[in-house]
């Protein structure tokens, strides 16, 4: 079974999901993770080590990003995680992030006009940053990661073709001698 997508949205504008949009994610085959936004402020203050900033414990926190992590992998399709505040992050939060999401490939979506933070574009491949205008509502964002998504699935389709297309040659060879 091929890897499945996870777009890790990390801001820095934020972009709010809202009905229509899962909506639309849906009908293009992307999901949401079963999560709430508290969940996912948690996870932001958990990775981002700022939960004393916002009066809570550690404890409060803690396994916040693990829950979101796992509510990600049981969606069973390509999946969009939106965290404006990852933004922020350093290389060690970065990279505790995305240790979270390992087994999936993971392509990060920044919007806005600025540059990608060194933190993230240094542990993510090339091909799978994104940089998308800033301002987006939550369908533009949404539409934007379904084309990303499908993008994605036809150059897997593409590739499984041409491998399909060289073994049948190369069985026709073998039953022609």
């Amino acid at each position: 079974m091929p890897k499945r997508h996870v777009f890790l949205h990390i801001g820095p504008d934020a972009v709010e999901l809202d009905d229509e949009a899962r909506a639309q994610l849906a009908a293009g085959g992307v999901s949401t993770p079963d999560v709430s936004r508290a969940d996912l402020d948690r996870a932001d203050l958990e990775i981002r080590r700022l939960h004393k900033s916002a009066g809570l414990k550690r404890k409060e926190v803690e396994g916040a990003w693990a829950r979101v992590c796992r509510k990600t992998f049981r969606t069973r399709t390509d999946a969009v995680v939106s965290q404006p505040g990852f933004w922020e992050a350093d290389a060690d939060q970065a990279a505790l992030a995305l240790d979270g999401l390992h087994g999936l490939k993971v392509h990060l979506v920044s919007t806005g006009g600025s540059e990608l933070p060194a933190a993230w574009s240094e542990k993510v491949k090339l091909g799978r940053i994104h940089r998308l205008d800033g301002n987006l509502s939550g369908a533009k964002l949404a539409a934007e990661v379904v084309r990303l998504s499908l993008t994605e699935e036809k150059a897997r389709l593409d590739t499984s073709l041409l491998k399909l297309k060289k073994r049948r040659k190369q069985l026709k060879s073998e039953l022609a001698a």
